[in-house]
């Protein structure tokens, strides 16, 4: 009762005269859901996921991530078993042979791709990319997805200003643990989130349901992600040293039984993952992205535009860097 009380309290204010101020992602949460249900789940959850707290983080993230019911949906919710799926993702499709590299297939059949290139400075004034080993490449036009604080600093004569400001981009790290098991009934829903502030990992997901060719028959698989980054949460271990308490956790939560037997487990760092909607973000973007244009750079994907693209919206970041370029 609490919930709802609160929750028709803020939709109240929300709707009237004098709204409440949304400075932050947390003022969006408690006018949007109240303060009973903003503290004790988004506001809980966003911190496991994003490692910094919601008074520190932008509303400019959100789009439909976050759907907001009315009163007449929280009532009926609340007295009855289920309601309509509101999720945002509502279908998806997944390759049943290949993994997701699958999508990728008839892009690489049909580029140039040229592999195992590490770039290591970037000359704006000769418009030269050098790469380690000592590979050298004249360019006409350049578009970049490295992740902009590791390629700010890496172009020559870069001003210490612009410098700082890629500094204070933040993104997460995630170190995914993957673990297969010896039986498939593990989880009837793909994917879960835990809120727990004493559970290792904040989300799971469950490859074996998006095609039965991702494990052996009869087997199933989890992947577990753990959040951490630089600027809020720094990783405290090595990424193999994760496995085990995401194998304890599992058991604890009841996703896996202590008799189950583990067929394999592996962990894999991902350095740059969700970008950090912080309150440093938008100022230090405009700060980079004016530098870039100045220097002729052109930027694309996720970690080029510094947003929270999902792979379809990255390739059209790519496709419309590309236009600009060739007009």
């Amino acid at each position: 009762m609490e919930c709802i009380k609160d929750f028709s309290e803020a939709e109240r204010a929300l709707n009237s005269d004098n709204p409440p101020a949304i400075n932050n992602y947390e003022d969006w949460l408690r006018a949007s859901f109240g303060d009973t249900f903003a503290t004790r789940f988004p506001m809980v959850y966003g911190k496991r996921y994003h490692t910094t707290d919601a008074a520190n983080m932008s509303t400019d993230w959100l789009g439909p991530r976050l759907y907001t019911p009315d009163l007449d949906e929280v009532l009926r919710g609340a007295v009855a078993p289920s309601q309509s799926d509101v999720h945002y993702v509502d279908n998806f499709r997944y390759p049943t042979h290949g993994g997701f590299a699958a999508y990728l297939q008839r892009f690489f059949e049909a580029s140039d791709l040229r592999l195992d290139h590490t770039l290591v400075s970037v000359d704006p004034v000769e418009r030269v990319a050098q790469f380690s080993g000592g590979t050298a490449i004249a360019y006409e036009r350049l578009i970049s997805s490295v992740p902009l604080p590791v390629l700010i600093p890496m172009i020559d004569g870069a001003p210490s200003d612009v410098v700082a400001a890629s500094a204070r981009l933040a993104c997460t790290e995630c170190v995914v643990v993957n673990v297969g098991v010896g039986r498939d009934d593990i989880s009837p829903a793909q994917w879960r989130y835990f809120y727990d502030e004493d559970i290792f990992f904040v989300r799971l997901s469950f490859p074996h349901l998006l095609s039965p060719k991702t494990v052996p028959d009869g087997c199933g698989s989890v992947q577990a992600e753990c959040y951490f980054s630089d600027k809020y949460r720094p990783l405290d271990r090595s990424a193999d040293e994760c496995i085990q308490p995401v194998i304890d956790d599992l058991v604890r939560t009841g996703i896996l039984d202590e008799s189950d037997e583990i067929l394999f487990a592996e962990a894999r760092p991902i350095k740059y993952a969700n970008v950090i909607f912080d309150l440093e973000r938008a100022a230090a973007l405009e700060t980079v992205h004016g530098y870039l244009r100045d220097v002729g750079v052109t930027w694309c994907g996720r970690y080029g535009d510094w947003e929270y693209s999902w792979t379809d919206q990255a390739f059209v970041s790519g496709e419309e860097a590309a236009q600009t370029l060739l007009t």
